[in-house]
């Protein structure tokens, strides 16, 4: 038996590798793994919603939507898998090169406050639909949410992967016991398209709601994958396709699940059957707390190597500066929650999410294109020296018009784009090809000073 009491031994597993690159003994995940985490993070509670967004276009035009999503998202979320596998640093690292150091640091702090104020507002549903099934108070719901959540990110992906994979088969259970309930229960006719179907915004609403909102962090799982040095050719194609097959599966299931609910109880919140079931409620009271937990987890874990992208743009990192950004970042967030004031800026992080799309695909191309994959991981971490060393003009340029193509685009571009395909990424296209043609003649060189204590090996 070990000597160490059981407390050191606790606190030996929380994560604190922060910002370095994950050291090789703890890049083990395989792709069935990488597949259960994405799946189990897209199944959120609210998930089901994006069938009463579409609820007019009908179950035949969602699904032949949603397979079109993925047709257009799989490949930058198998490349940005890729990327995790290959240099194993989390993406807003990786940032520092298309869009410069100080560019990383804007993006850094903006994703931070997104993705930390989606956990606030994620945990504030959660907690209204659990007080509906046990009813208590809200913000009890809003803090056992939050600090279950919060616990769960402390210990780091190793410990989330064990509480997805476990946990996955009792989700399963829970939402498939609604789901039957509702089709055995209730009169479902087939939803049938109810006018013309607009594919621009039903494409936009599914990808900004699912794979393109997900794939820039898939990378922040993958670099604790099996790198690609020691796997087949075989296998890399399955470390490709995990997480976008495990992202769209669970918006596919859940969707034709949210469409036939609103079809037959007039709502798409299918767990709201929970105190329905005779002695069966607490099943739905399972399924949707797993649901919240597992979504809002990737939620704040990404939120948290943001920050820690941020302010290793300004400082060198200390060993437990990952576990209390964790800390705080989820308490800020629950408090906010609490206060009611996340409901305020909930249009603001929708409008967020514009940025994803050519954040995104700038990139992707810089990877491929650019960097050609050939970057070292200690390179990304080279302080410039000067000061428009900070700045990569080529990368913010394309970002800014890729940007405003997507949020003003319907206004001076052809219908066809908007009306048939999905306008934010048309922005992003356009902003990867304008980034090659302005970056491919002005790339950066790599400023040759040492390499800070942020390549340290973790925990």
């Amino acid at each position: 038996m070990s000597n160490n009491p059981w407390w050191r031994r606790v606190f030996g597993e929380i994560e604190t590798v922060g910002v370095a690159p994950v050291p090789e003994e703890q890049r083990r995940m395989n792709p069935w793994r990488l597949f259960i985490v994405w799946a189990m993070a897209s199944a959120s509670a609210t998930t089901p919603l994006i069938a009463s967004i579409l609820y007019q276009i009908g179950l035949t035009n969602l699904i032949a939507a949603i397979v079109i999503a993925w047709l257009i998202g799989f490949i930058p979320a198998g490349l940005f898998s890729e990327m995790g596998r290959e240099i194993p640093l989390t993406a807003l690292i990786v940032a520092r090169r298309p869009y410069g150091h100080f560019g990383a640091f804007l993006l850094s702090l903006l994703f931070t406050l997104v993705n930390a104020g989606w956990f606030g507002l994620n945990t504030a549903v959660g907690a209204q639909i659990m007080n509906g099934l046990a009813p208590v108070n809200t913000n009890f719901w809003i803090w056992i949410i939050g600090g279950i959540q919060i616990l769960l990110v402390l210990f780091g992906m190793k410990w989330l992967e064990y509480f997805y994979r476990y946990t996955s088969l009792a989700f399963v259970v829970c939402y498939g016991a609604l789901a039957a309930y509702l089709f055995l229960n209730y009169h479902l006719p087939y939803p049938h398209a109810r006018g013309a179907t607009n594919w621009g915004i039903a494409l936009t609403t599914i990808l900004s709601f699912s794979i393109l909102a997900w794939t820039y962090k898939i990378s922040t799982v993958s670099r604790f994958a099996t790198p690609s040095s020691r796997t087949g050719r075989a296998r890399d194609g399955a470390f490709f396709l995990a997480p976008s097959i495990g992202i769209m599966l669970a918006v596919l299931l859940m969707g034709i699940v949210g469409m036939y609910s609103k079809e037959g109880i007039g709502t798409w919140n299918v767990a709201l059957l929970g105190p329905k079931i005779h002695g069966w409620g607490f099943v739905a009271a399972i399924g949707v707390a797993l649901a919240i937990i597992h979504t809002n987890a990737m939620n704040l874990y990404p939120s948290t190597v943001d920050l820690l992208v941020a302010l290793n743009t300004l400082r060198k990192p200390s060993l437990w500066e990952q576990p209390i950004a964790t800390v705080l970042l989820g308490a800020l967030a629950a408090l906010l929650a609490v206060w009611g004031i996340l409901d305020r800026v909930q249009g603001f992080l929708n409008g967020v999410g514009d940025v994803i799309f050519p954040f995104t695909f700038i990139m992707l191309a810089d990877w491929l294109w650019v960097q050609k994959k050939r970057t070292p991981p200690e390179a990304f971490y080279r302080r410039p020296r000067a000061f428009l060393g900070w700045f990569f003009w080529p990368g913010i340029v394309s970002f800014l018009v890729g940007f405003g193509i997507s949020v003003w685009g319907d206004r001076f571009l052809p219908g066809f784009f908007y009306d048939v395909l999905p306008l934010p990424v048309v922005g992003a296209v356009v902003a990867a090809i304008l980034y090659l043609m302005l970056a491919l003649p002005a790339q950066p060189s790599p400023a040759p000073e040492q390499v800070p204590a942020a390549t340290r090996e973790g925990r």
